[in-house]
């Protein structure tokens, strides 16, 4: 049966509907839901997308990798002790090269010094078998001269020296020698080319005098290579170098987590309660922030003891400030939205709230500002260093740099190396950090 329905149009004039005036505009097509074309993905899925986009942060996160890892094999890879001091090897020249090529080959140039004539070397403690090359000339009447100095013939070469007999009993006993001291020196004879001894010379006294490989005396199988020279404790600046960067990255890593969670709960209660709980917790904040990180750490030494956890300790005291700062500004930048209004309506938890709908909407910029609190570290530590208020007597890097500072215009690869290390991190956390914000900024989500 046909329904008929009365209707008023525009004017107010009564008219009557059927159904014969409706129709299906598409009877003739299925209508279904369309299938999405882009694939799902997670927060953390589209954060990594958005970071490999990003192509200097992903230069600076493989330098990073690249040195971290260093820090973890080279130590490894080179024999050389660096634990105690070794006097007879210190201020070694780097080398890569062979000596005399004039590049990075384990020699100085040393002038102006005074030439012996009758024995044809320099004045002073100069080996003439290290002498690469050598200009003489004349001043006032004075023989003067210009050198090549081969630093590896002078602290690894052959020399004249007295030997122990407990080291050639030693000798003997390994099968690397054979010598009758009632025979004297004929009787020597070399039989195995990890002996020191090239050539004895005499037998008569107390100790034997002897021709000796310094380097193989030293303990050394081959030469040794140094390749950015010994410092003043005749330790390889290299794994000096990179034990201290991996002691000062864990050390910097440890203190920036410890300080990183404590600011974001800090700076995350103090900015979303705000009212009488965020002013008292603001102003504790200013009398702690007031007290110079100097006068905190030398007062913790004081009454504490000077150690590891002590120094970390102190630095931990103040280092959360900054966190807690940003976290607080996120805060109030984001707890008055649209979002955060609907889900505190449906009943969310202040801890949902702040975990799960403001939280992840600061991280970037938190985030951020954390790792490049690492390099700060390193920094701070090398600055207390410097002072004498760092980790005394460690292998850090803040270490290294203090103990290598005096010699600066000297021996200027001592700082160099270890100062190129440490401009690498800088800038290299610099841009990892600022790809991370990026990457982490919920706004972004789905951008190209």
């Amino acid at each position: 049966m046909e329904k008929e329905l009365k209707a008023l149009d525009a004017q107010g004039q009564e008219f009557v509907l059927s159904t014969d005036d409706f129709s299906l505009v598409q009877s003739d097509v299925k209508i279904h839901d369309q299938k999405f074309e882009s694939k799902p993905t997670t927060f953390i899925k589209d954060a990594f997308k958005r970071f490999c986009k990003n192509k200097s942060s992903v230069v600076a996160a493989i330098i990073i990798g690249i040195i971290v890892l260093m820090s973890l094999i080279v130590p490894l890879c080179i024999p050389y002790d660096t634990e105690g001091p070794h006097p007879s090897e210190t201020f070694i020249e780097p080398k890569l090269f062979e000596a005399g090529t004039g590049f990075w080959d384990g020699t100085k140039n040393i002038t102006g010094i005074a030439y012996d004539e009758a024995n044809e070397v320099p004045m002073g403690d100069f080996k003439k078998e290290a002498i690469v090359s050598i200009t003489v000339y004349e001043v006032d009447g004075i023989k003067l001269c210009d050198f090549v100095y081969d630093t590896y013939a002078d602290k690894y070469g052959v020399v004249a020296m007295e030997v122990p007999n407990t080291y050639l009993n030693r000798y003997i006993a390994n099968g690397w020698m054979n010598l009758d001291s009632n025979e004297g020196p004929s009787s020597f004879e070399r039989l195995d080319d990890q002996c020191p001894i090239m050539e004895i010379i005499d037998t008569s006294g107390s100790k034997v005098l002897a021709k000796v490989s310094l380097y193989r005396y030293l303990g050394y199988s081959s030469m040794p290579l140094h390749l950015f020279g010994t410092d003043g404790t005749g330790r390889d600046l290299v794994k000096r170098a990179f034990i201290g960067l991996r002691y000062s990255l864990v050390f910097a890593i440890v203190i920036a987590a410890i300080c990183f969670l404590f600011g974001l709960v800090w700076g995350s209660v103090s900015g979303y309660f705000g009212g009488n709980v965020d002013l008292l917790m603001e102003r504790f904040m200013d009398i702690l922030g007031g007290v110079p990180m100097i006068i905190v750490v030398t007062l913790c030494r004081l009454h504490l003891g000077d150690d590891l956890w002590v120094f970390g300790m102190a630095l931990c005291l103040t280092g959360w400030m900054g966190t807690a700062s940003r976290t607080r500004t996120q805060f109030y930048r984001f707890k008055g939205r649209e979002y955060v209004l609907a889900s505190r309506t449906l009943g969310a938890s202040d801890r949902r709230l702040i975990f799960r709908h403001i939280l992840p909407n600061a991280l970037g910029t938190i985030v951020t500002s954390t790792v490049l609190m690492i390099p700060s570290l390193i920094f701070t530590e090398a600055s207390l260093a410097y002072l004498g208020l760092g980790l005394q007597g460690s292998s850090s890097f803040g270490a290294l740099l203090s103990d290598n500072q005096v010699y600066l215009k000297t021996q200027p690869a001592l700082i160099l190396f270890p100062a190129v290390i440490i401009s690498l991190l800088m800038i290299s956390f610099n841009l990892f950090g600022n790809g991370l914000r990026d990457a982490l900024n919920p706004s972004l989500k789905g951008s190209d």
